[in-house]
């Protein structure tokens, strides 16, 4: 008998002096003036049995999960039939531990090509006590291991692809011949992430390895009606080498993939391969495909089995004999059969930790910032301070990387934040290109990797490109990973009206990411402040949104003198700007001034007004919120942000549950009116708060 499979020898053309070098030649001929690679006419039994076994795995583990689903023990379930070879064969020319994987929805097989362990795979689709993917918290099909590199991930479409080329960044930075896997299907092609993806690998040629698996069909809609192109033609677009291959051949992928591989390592830029596969099953486990294709669609898919085809071309060259095979089998089923009781009698999961990796358990430090030790003689502005404490903790922290748009210098950021970072620092400090997607997608990848991105949105109001990575992914990593992950960047965005800014450079943000958890968000006031949160956030282990009121930038009632740079502002830690008897202002970002300038013209009058300064959004200094208002009895709550679901409700709503039998009289809001700002600036005046304002509100609650 035959110990090994015949297959055609496959060429691999090198291009030199190409920046993209790789091309298959499909006619197999050589071609002048290029070298050609030759792999050996054969495929190692050892390579096809343990591929074939893994296959076998993958077969028994979909029709195991079946049951599961029919008996209502899983919730999701999206069968990798047809995909298998594509998956499993590519991942096991890869190295885990060393290379990175970031799958979706549909990767069984990459996950059991890698090596998870069955007991884990099992564990994370039946979400039971003890499961190390997340503890139960993401969804079945959402795997994840340290060990492996395998990360975990959310069910969100092609929102994988940004942090997978963070991540390959993060390996070109440390000079590791690591690459990134990361894969798909078709049909999330069409989502503008992953544009920007291809965009962003191929502009520093880094080493990311696309794995696109065109079955056809995004759930019901078929490839047509997603683009006239190919996928193939998108990436080379994008000046990436790009390959179609068959994705049900198991011989097809031992050609092509290996020297695709090497390309990879030996830095010559991303490669993205199309794999036609098919779609045995359908979507999941809650469609029926048979209401979108047609019976010879189906039947043609089944005919297209790539264990089948396997076990066909194994038995046609003499490789397995047909008992071997039904050995085989019955010998996989067990296995897999072990696996899935052992996890079915699993517990389900606890809740005594469900609280737990939403923030690192680890403090930022003490509670109460110390005061600081100034190093000026002269007050500096709020632009400068955060601009030294970027230039600190750089020197501090060899991997803190930063990028924007514009922030290099010359310009140094459209206002000035990052000037001289660049010419300090070279590639540490970098420009993006426009796409906000991009800055935070990428930021969070490298951020898993092991670095401290921070990044710059240049205006708050263009932030919503990047919505999906900063609700979806970054906040999300370590709870969804059960801790094992987690992602600690710091956005920097500039925020805030009374700059003449109109409805599109006037937003305040600080509500929207307040209502998602994961997030640290701070918004300070004053030039001291300013220093001491950003090296607050710069050491952080959670993911910290940075608010930066452009109005304060230069604005003289902002100036202190300047923090040394030891000087930290712990994260939800608040101060009493102005101590007061009489009522309570509780207030942050521009409105501090208000609220200062309220206070000043009220003890003229006889009244002392207290001014409290939040500086953190999240978390929350209740306590200082608290002891405030059971002293004066009395408070108002000022922000520049609509009053509609201002942060300022949640204020006041813990005040009303906490401090309710203190309270002398209503708690008030003065807020910005529920409009966009206008351009006008007598107009923008009329919507956004104002000192007159906030002086009626305080009158008004003294009056009780």
């Amino acid at each position: 008998m035959a110990t090994t499979a015949e297959t055609p020898v496959s060429k691999i053309v090198l291009e030199a002096p190409a920046a993209i070098p790789l091309e298959v030649a499909a006619s197999g001929e050589d071609l002048k003036g290029t070298s050609v690679l030759e792999r050996p006419a054969t495929i190692s039994k050892e390579f096809t049995l343990n591929l074939y076994r893994k296959l076998l795995t993958l077969f028994y583990i979909e029709e195991r999960m079946k049951v599961f689903a029919r008996q209502g023990k899983c919730s999701f379930v999206a069968s990798s039939r047809g995909h298998e070879v594509t998956q499993a064969g590519i991942a096991s020319l890869l190295t885990p531990g060393h290379d990175w994987f970031f799958t979706y929805y549909r990767s069984k097989g990459t996950a059991v090509g890698i090596g998870l362990p069955l007991r884990d795979l099992f564990m994370g689709m039946l979400g039971r006590e003890g499961d190390p993917n997340s503890g139960g918290r993401n969804m079945p099909e959402h795997f994840s291991s340290r060990a492996l590199n395998l990360v975990s991930r959310t069910a969100c479409t092609a929102s994988q692809y940004l942090p997978a080329v963070g991540a390959a960044k993060a390996m070109k930075t440390e000079g590791k011949d690591a690459i990134v896997y990361v894969e798909s299907g078709e049909g999330a092609t069409s989502e503008g992430e992953f544009f920007e993806a291809l965009n962003w690998a191929a502009r520093e040629a880094l080493p990311v390895l696309f794995v696109v698996q065109n079955n056809g069909y995004a759930i019901s809609v078929p490839q047509r009606t997603q683009t006239a192109s190919s996928v193939r033609r998108i990436a080379e677009g994008f000046g990436i080498h790009a390959v179609e291959i068959d994705g049900t051949s198991f011989e097809r992928v031992y050609e092509v993939v290996p020297d695709l591989i090497k390309s990879l390592r030996d830095g010559h830029g991303p490669v993205l391969i199309e794999a036609k596969v098919v779609r045995i099953d359908p979507h999941s486990s809650s469609d029926d495909q048979r209401k979108y294709r047609s019976e010879e669609d189906i039947r043609h898919a089944a005919e297209m089995d790539p264990i089948l085809l396997m076990e066909a071309r194994m038995l046609e060259s003499e490789s397995l004999q047909r008992a071997e095979i039904e050995r085989l089998r019955q010998e996989v089923k067990q296995e897999v059969d072990s696996a899935a009781d052992w996890a079915d009698a699993q517990p389900e999961p606890s809740s005594d930790n469900l609280m737990e990796h939403i923030f690192a358990e680890a403090s930022n430090g003490s509670t109460t910032a110390q005061p600081p030790q100034y190093i000026s003689q002269d007050p500096v502005t709020f632009i400068d301070a955060i601009n030294h404490g970027l230039r600190e903790e750089l020197e501090r922290n060899p991997r803190i990387v930063m990028w924007g748009e514009d922030i290099a210098d010359p310009k140094g950021g459209v206002f000035g934040v990052t000037r001289g970072l660049s010419d300090a620092f070279g590639s540490r400090v970098s420009n993006s290109p426009l796409a906000e997607a991009s800055i935070a997608g990428v930021a969070g990848g490298m951020a898993i990797a092991g670095y401290k991105p921070i990044v710059e949105i240049q205006f708050a109001d263009y932030l919503w490109p990047a919505a999906m990575q900063l609700r979806d992914e970054i906040p999300t990593v370590r709870w969804r990973s059960k801790g094992v992950w987690t992602c600690p960047v710091v956005v920097r965005i500039a925020v805030g009206g009374y700059i003449k800014g109109g409805p599109w450079h006037s937003t305040c943000v600080e509500s929207f990411f307040s209502h998602i958890p994961g997030w640290k968000v701070v918004f300070p006031s004053c030039a001291e402040d300013a220093k001491g949160l950003i090296k607050a956030a710069a050491r952080s282990e959670d993911p910290v949104i940075f608010l930066e009121h452009k109005g304060l930038y230069r604005r003289m009632q902002a100036k202190t003198l300047e923090p040394d740079a030891d000087y930290i502002v712990p994260l939800g830690c608040g101060r009493v700007r102005r101590e007061g008897t009489d009522a309570t202002i509780v207030t942050w970002g521009s409105s501090v001034y208000q609220a200062l300038e309220v206070a000043r013209d009220l003890q003229q009058q006889g009244k002392s007004i207290e001014v409290l300064d939040l500086r953190s959004i999240i978390p929350l200094d209740e306590e200082l919120i608290y002891n405030s208002v059971r002293k004066t009895n009395r408070v108002v709550i000022a922000h520049e942000d609509s009053l509609m679901m201002g942060f300022g409700a949640e204020v006041a709503a813990r005040i009303a549950t906490n401090c309710i039998d203190a309270l002398d009289a209503p708690i008030l809001r003065v807020a910005a009116k529920d409009s966009f700002v206008p351009s006008s600036p007598t107009l923008e005046a009329l919507i956004l708060p104002s000192v007159a304002d906030l002086r009626l509100a305080v009158e008004q609650i003294l009056r009780y």
